[in-house]
């Protein structure tokens, strides 16, 4: 087998995880129609849900998402990546199991707090496990995997959730993560991991496998600088340097500062489109639009087009460049958000006027949006995330970021809930093109191009050295 697709294999089984990601964020579309009908026809708890119940089984998977990344790099740092992603799957069982058997609203938002557990947990998880398999040509395509996993679970939920009843959607959500568990027990613990418990034989049989090499030498210009790159995790004691020396170092090193400023921006703009908010609403947002193709199949063609746009990225994010991607997927995003919320003023003010004519534009602005989301703002900012921190400081520095996500994730939902009262559809939307705007002009000015350049290069770089190729 072709070396490349023994790594490109790994990456794809271990991004498996990511499709219950998906489903825990699309979870609440259909469920949350399912529950609000005054029939009570699909609805186990035999009351309807309220508004209120449907804002904290939305908060509860943000607030347990904090204390995934934590447990998840806790258990990575001292059992390995791989199995902390693989007990992931353990989460997510769970989490299902809850909300199958869960006889009271009280007891479903407990469920979707543990989901939110386990999406903190994956985003974490998976970006380790990625970011220390991968190799310097294939960085960026094994990076935009997670976006595709993530699309998968949220076409599956769409796809099945409207035409399903409730326990068999909860049934479908949990046979992704056992799914999962069975094939990554096939796949190898990192060299990282490995070199850093003294496995050499171990980790150089794994680089054999991920590489497709014939034999050691082939590999061993590679073992040797994972061995400098444990070193510098490790201390001179080969005890763990301690997590307060690997803050110091983020703020006090000029490249790692720099490190950090570009991968909290992205993550900030990322969630700041309020992509999160649109997609676990999307049959309530073509409702309330009044779609043409009405709200559950609308809501299809958003999931369709969503994945197909992310299985386009990782084709030409290492010819077109990070930064280029970036920027043009901002700036359609804002253009359809304001779109959007044009949309919304006419129907607010002129709700008595039939909009027939243009019933057609919130089902192009909201999938236009998601699309450009998934074929840039979304991969390519994890990929960059993924490969811009030093590799003896990219645990941490990766968990302050899916920390962070998880903020300001739960930041924008609170944000939109208060604007859509207080102002209406139209400025929500309006604000969220400002973001998507402000984080096409950080992407350009800030983010460094990162393409074709190898971990060393980059640090270089964010160190303002000047990097020539030849």
């Amino acid at each position: 087998m072709h070396w490349r697709y023994c790594e490109l294999l790994a990456g794809a089984a271990a991004n498996l995880a990511t499709v219950s990601v998906g489903c825990g964020i699309a979870w609440t579309s259909p469920v949350f129609q399912k529950l609000s009908d005054p029939s009570l026809k699909d609805n186990p708890f035999q009351v309807v849900l309220s508004e209120r119940d449907q804002l904290w089984a939305e908060s509860a998977l943000t607030i347990g998402g904090f204390g995934g990344p934590l447990l998840a790099c806790w258990i990575a740092r001292h059992k390995g990546p791989r199995l902390a992603l693989l007990l992931s799957s353990v989460l997510y069982i769970a989490a299902s199991l809850l909300l199958m058997i869960s006889g009271s609203i009280s007891l479903l938002i407990v469920a979707r707090s543990v989901v939110g557990l386990a999406n903190g947990y994956v985003l974490l998880a998976v970006t380790l496990y990625i970011g220390e398999i991968a190799s310097d040509p294939y960085r960026g395509t094994l990076g935009c995997f997670i976006q595709i996993g993530i699309t998968v679970g949220i076409l599956l939920v769409y796809c099945t959730g409207p035409f399903v009843s409730y326990l068999a959607l909860q049934a479908v959500c949990c046979v992704v993560p056992i799914l999962f568990g069975t094939l990554f027990l096939y796949m190898p613990e990192t060299p990282h991991y490995l070199v850093q418990n003294g496995h050499l034989q171990r980790a150089v049989e794994t680089l054999v496998f991920l590489r497709g090499a014939h034999n050691v030498q082939e590999v061993q210009l590679e073992l040797d600088e994972i061995k400098r790159y444990v070193q510098g995790r490790t201390g001179q004691d080969d005890a763990p340097v301690p997590a307060w020396q690997h803050l110091r170092r983020l703020l006090t090193v000029k490249s790692n500062r720099k490190a950090l400023l570009i991968a909290l921006g992205l993550v900030l703009f990322q969630q700041w489109t309020g992509i999160d908010s649109i997609l676990a609403n999307g049959e309530r947002l073509f409702a309330e639009a009044r779609a043409s193709l009405g709200s559950i199949n609308a809501t299809i063609v958003l999931g369709v087009l969503q994945f197909l746009a992310s299985c386009v990225t990782p084709l030409f994010i290492d010819r077109t460049g990070r930064r280029p991607i970036l920027l043009a997927s901002a700036i359609g995003m804002g253009l359809m958000m304001a779109a959007l919320g044009t949309y919304f003023l006419l129907v607010r003010h002129y709700a008595t006027v039939s909009l027939g004519p243009l019933r057609w534009i919130p089902l192009v602005a909201v999938v236009g949006f998601v699309t450009l989301f998934n074929a840039g703002f979304g991969p390519v900012a994890w990929a960059i995330v993924m490969e811009i921190f030093a590799h003896e400081l990219k645990p941490f520095g990766l968990t302050v970021c899916v920390l962070a996500s998880v903020l300001f994730d739960c930041a924008i939902q609170r944000m939109l809930a208060v604007l859509i009262v207080s102002a209406g559809f139209d400025w929500a939307f309006w604000t969220l093109a400002g973001v998507c705007v402000a984080g096409g002009v950080f992407g350009w000015c800030v983010v460094i191009e990162t393409r074709a350049l190898n971990l060393l290069e980059i640090q270089q770089r964010l160190a303002g050295v000047k990097v020539v190729r030849l």
